[in-house]
Order: structure tokens, then sequence, then C-alpha cells
């Protein structure tokens, strides 16, 4: 306190020091030096009084400390040691005897009056104060906090512990650090998955910001799905790290499942039954829409591409008309991949005309019931060909259509021979009959009757097929050479035994063939083949005569030979 006090009242001084000469020996008075205060120091003691001057160097006698209480007592000064007397040896503005704190020890026994907690034997604390002294400062302090070692510099306090009022430099004053030679380990630290306590909570691998996201693998395929997840370092038993399962609960489908044609995406590529699939099948290019396809074009498929087919059996896929299973006609081209043009052809083109509808039906030709090309000579001139209707169904097939009549149609003796188109529904190739005789003369004839339709369209009501050895429009026998095959038999005019004209060259009236022997009357009739007229009436006979059981009345008859 005096200290300050005389530092003040130096202050004052200066205001009214005495000013020597501020230049500086050698200097001119253009260069001045700094001046500064200078205290006089009569007692030599390294502290100077109130005197002051003002000079650019300290004068003689003079010291830059103020702060001297007594200038003429070299021992008295500001610091200096003290003894128990009433003076003030070291200049704090109290007698050495006196006890300026009240801590009832004199000036002089003690290190610090001014301070009540500072006297010998004062409990030591953390103030920056000798409080005991014994002339150390804060040792032992009963505040001393207790200060913990970072030995791996990790800024966390391990076990190892001190006490100091202030921490020493690389102690805590925590021990938060569960393992302090491992830096990556103290409290509040990331836990990883490494087996260790990472941040000193007691606990291992909990929450570790490195644990792994896993996937429930509900159909135990290896394979996980992204609806349920949990994390962890481990993975708990169902629970996988794969999340591309796109059916977890079908253990054939996964990213290593083996794609099939089942409308499955089995591998989990995004895509359902695509031609990589296990069970695909083969389909190739049908160029020609066809429907057959070409062996060199394939493509795997479970479904059937647009513009393929299963069949690879089409040899030109450039041709509609060419493939497996066409039909062969007569154009010099092998429409049905066989190797061999134009067979099987048989009667389907004029060019390829066949003897009869028996011969198209032998060599495999036949396509069904309809119209062939016949020209019955064979002798290579087609140009007398013409188109039959042959039924290759009905009692073995190959029959040869050389007649056929709907009601009303009435025949003309001029057109008998020829009238209409095989498929019309009065038809007559009669003019052709003599080629299908046998080598022998002997005819294989049927005729049939039906009661509605046509005799292309409707069920037939009765038929006879029969052999005779003579013309059956032409010539007049017994009918001794008469021989029943199949069907059934008119018992009317000493029952049916083939056809002969007779009735036509006798009487003429309403057919020219009939089955009348030459040994019967004119008058008895079996069944008006090629009806010239109506028979009495259409009241009274709204259809064609038969004798099948007496006389009937049909609306069609067919003749055919084979």
């Amino acid at each position: 306190m005096l200290l300050s006090l005389l530092l003040v009242a130096c202050r004052a001084e200066l205001d009214t020091a005495t000013k020597v000469d501020d230049t500086a020996p050698g200097l001119d008075s253009a260069d001045p030096c700094t001046e500064a205060a200078w205290y006089a120091d009569g007692d030599a003691d390294g502290f100077g009084a109130t005197t002051t001057v003002l000079s650019c160097e300290a004068p003689a006698g003079f010291t830059a400390t103020p702060g001297d209480c007594n200038d003429a007592d070299a021992s008295v000064f500001p610091g200096a040691p003290i003894d128990c007397t009433d003076t003030d040896a070291d200049c704090d503005g109290l007698a050495d005897n006196g006890d300026a704190d009240g801590d009832r020890f004199l000036a002089c026994e003690e290190c610090d009056d001014a301070d009540a907690d500072s006297f010998p034997g004062a409990t030591e604390r953390c103030d920056e104060a000798d409080n005991d002294c014994d002339g150390s400062v804060d040792e032992g302090a009963v505040d001393a906090s207790t200060w913990y070692a970072d030995g791996d510099g990790d800024g966390q306090g391990g076990p190892l512990s001190m006490t100091a009022c202030t921490a020493p430099e690389g102690w805590f004053s925590t021990s938060t650090d569960c393992d302090d030679a491992a830096a990556a380990v103290y409290s509040g630290a990331d836990e990883r998955c490494n087996g260790v306590d990472d941040d000193c909570d007691g606990e291992i691998d909990e929450d570790a910001v490195d644990a792994p996201t896993w996937h429930i693998d509900y159909d135990g395929d290896g394979y996980g799905s992204s609806a349920y997840t949990e994390v962890g370092c481990e993975a708990e038993a169902g629970w996988v790290a794969d999340d591309g399962d796109c059916d977890d609960t079908d253990a054939a489908v996964n990213p290593a499942g083996t794609e099939l044609c089942n409308g499955l995406d089995d591998n989990c590529d995004g895509s359902i039954d695509e031609d990589a699939a296990l069970d695909a099948l083969t389909w190739y290019l049908d160029g020609d829409g066809d429907g057959e396809g070409d062996a060199s074009s394939p493509t795997l498929s479970c479904d059937q591409p647009t513009g393929f087919t299963a069949s690879d059996t089409d040899c030109d896929d450039g041709d509609s008309r060419v493939y497996a299973g066409a039909v062969e006609t007569c154009d010099g081209l092998d429409e049905n991949c066989d190797g061999v043009a134009d067979d099987g052809a048989l009667g389907a083109d004029v060019t390829c005309a066949a003897a009869s509808c028996q011969a198209v039906l032998d060599d495999g030709s036949s396509v069904g019931d309809g119209l062939y090309w016949l020209d019955p000579d064979q002798d290579g001139d087609t140009t007398d060909a013409w188109q039959a209707w042959c039924d290759m169904t009905e009692d073995g097939g190959g029959w040869t259509r050389i007649y056929g009549s709907l009601w009303p149609y009435w025949w003309d003796p001029t057109a008998w021979e020829s009238v209409g188109a095989a498929a019309d529904d009065n038809y007559s190739a009669l003019a052709e009959r003599t080629w299908f005789a046998d080598s022998a003369g002997t005819y294989t004839i049927r005729l049939e009757v039906g009661n509605a339709d046509t005799w292309s369209t409707g069920t037939r009501a009765h038929y006879t097929v029969w052999q005779q050895s003579h013309d059956a429009f032409s010539d007049t026998t017994d009918g001794t050479d008469y021989v029943y095959v199949a069907g059934e038999e008119s018992s009317t005019c000493n029952g049916f035994n083939g056809l002969h004209d007779q009735y036509y060259l006798s009487a003429g009236t309403h057919c020219m063939v009939s089955d009348v022997d030459s040994t019967d009357y004119v008058g008895c009739w079996w069944m008006q083949i090629l009806p010239l007229a109506q028979y009495v009436d259409a009241t009274s006979y709204p259809g064609y005569l038969e004798g099948y059981g007496g006389p009937n009345i049909h609306v069609w008859h067919s003749l055919s030979v084979r």
C-alpha cells in the first residue's frame, strides 16, 4: 500500500521535475533524445526517493526505480528484509512489528502481513500465495484437485492420478479413459466392431458406427429382403448381409436363382422369364408367315416371339407356299420340303391330273372330299382333263362321282353325258364313264339317295354298291352279270340287278336309265336315273322315285364309280 502511495507521489513530482539538458552528448539540438524520469538514490540502495529530474541518461546518484521510503538508509527499500522493530524496512507503510492483516502474527513473523490467510502454520490453499509461509506456494493445498494422466494422448485421463492446484501438461480432471494405452479408446469415442469397449461405457461393440445392416432371410436361401433390417456387428440367426432377395418366401428365388419359364423373376434381375431361362424353348424365325420356321434362325424364349414358331421344318422361309406341312401342288416346287417336287399332288392341278379318284387316294395325295383333276386316258395330253368330285371318305373312299341331281332338275337327252361342273348340284360326267371299267370290263358302281340338302352336303338315306360287266348307259342285259357288294337292294321288278337303258330306249317317257332287264316288262321300274320328266305330278311325287322298299321319293341322288 505504501509503495503504491510513493509511486503516486513520484508521478506528481514528475510534473514539476527539474529538466536538465535533454540533448545527448555529441548530438546537436536538431537530434533530441528520448527523455526519462530519474529518481535521486541518496543511499545507493537501487531505489530512489521523490526528487526527480528529466534527462536522456541517468545523472549520477539517480536511478530509474522509485519507492525508497528512507533514502538515507541503504537497508530500507521496497522488499527489504524486516525485523521485529517499529521501523518500516520494506517500505510497505507498516511497522515491521505490527499486525496489519489481523491474523495475530507480527509482520516480522509472517510472510505477507497484508493477507490474513497467510501466516506460519496456515492451511495451504490453491490461491497462488504462500499461505503457510514455508517458502512454497500452493504446495499440499487442501483444496488441490485430482488430475489424471493422459498416457495415450486422446484428451482423457486414465487411472494414474495426482493432486495439484493446476493441471500439469497432459493431465486432466477426469478419469474417463478405460484404456489409457489406446488413443482410440475413451469416453465418447465412436464404438466400432472390433471386440473393444471403444467408448468406455462397459459394453463392447454396441451401436458401433461401422456396424453393418443385416437383412432378414425368411426363406433361408442365403439372401435377405429389405422388408426387415437390423444393425449390429454380428448377424443373428436368420439374418444376412445381402438384401437382393425379391421374394423372401420362396427359397428358389434369389439373385443366384436359376431363371425358369414359370412367370417368376427367379434370379431377381427385374425381368421375368427372360430368354436366358434354363427351360426356355427354341423358336425359329417364320419369315414368310407359313407357320413353320427356318432351322438356321433360332432364338430362345419362354413365350413364342412374334414372327417365330416352334417348327424348324421350313426349307424355304422366303416362300409361304413352301413348308413341311404344305400340300404339294403341281408347280415344280417342293412345297412340303420332302426333297421331291410335286410329289403327293396327284390330281391337285391339271398338270398332275390322275387317272381316277382311287388313283389319287392310292398315291396318298388325297386332302379329303372335294375336287381333283382327272385325265383317265393318261396319254400325257391334259387338254381333255376335267375336274371331278372325289369322295375320299365313304365306303373306303376313292369314288369318282359321274352324276348328281337335285330335285326338281330334269335332264335333257341331248345333255345327259356332260352338264354343269363337278361342284354343282346337277352334275354329269357320264361321257367319261367308260374309262372306269377294269381290264375285264367290269364296273364298280355306287348309287346314293337322300331326303334333304344336296348330294354334297346332305346325309344319304340309302345306298347300294355293286359290280356289273356292261355299260349301264348303253347296254341292255338280263342282269345276270350283276354282283351285289354293299348297302341295300331293291325288291321291285324281281329285285335289283344293275342298271340298264331298256326303259329309255323302249318307252322314253320318264328316265333314260333304270333297272329294266331285257326280260322285264316295259312298265317295271326301279329308279328314275337321269329323270326326263315329272312322274305323274309334283304333288303326288315331289322328288325322284326309287325302289328301296317301294315307290319312295327322295330329293337328290348321285352315281359314283371306282
